[in-house]
C-alpha cells in the first residue's frame, strides 16, 4: 500500500519523520493559515549542501510558492486587509 494513502494533501514523509528541522521554513500565516515556503531556501548559497536541497526540493513540490511574513506573522493579503 502507498505512503501517500496514508498523508493528507500538503504533507510530507520526508519533512515529518526524516528531517523534521525542515519545517522552519515554512511560513504560515496567523490570520488566514495558509502555508508558504520562506523566500530564504530561493537564495542561492541555501542549496549549497545535500540536506538543503533536498529540503528546498520537498518545500518547492509540497508548497508550491514563497511568501515572506510581516512582523506580527501576516501574509500582505491579510496584512492588507486588517490595517485598512
Amino acid at each position: 500500500m502507498s505512503h501517500s494513502k496514508f498523508r493528507k494533501k500538503g504533507q510530507s514523509l520526508y519533512i515529518d519523520n526524516r528531517n523534521p528541522s525542515a519545517k522552519k521554513y515554512i511560513n504560515i500565516c496567523t490570520l488566514c493559515g495558509r502555508r508558504w515556503y520562506s523566500p530564504a531556501i530561493e537564495e542561492e548559497d541555501f542549496i549549497s549542501n545535500l540536506e538543503h536541497k533536498a529540503i528546498y526540493d520537498e518545500l518547492t513540490k509540497m508548497l508550491h510558492s514563497a511568501l515572506a511574513l510581516d512582523a506580527y506573522g501576516r501574509c500582505s493579503d491579510c496584512a492588507n486587509k486588517q490595517d485598512k
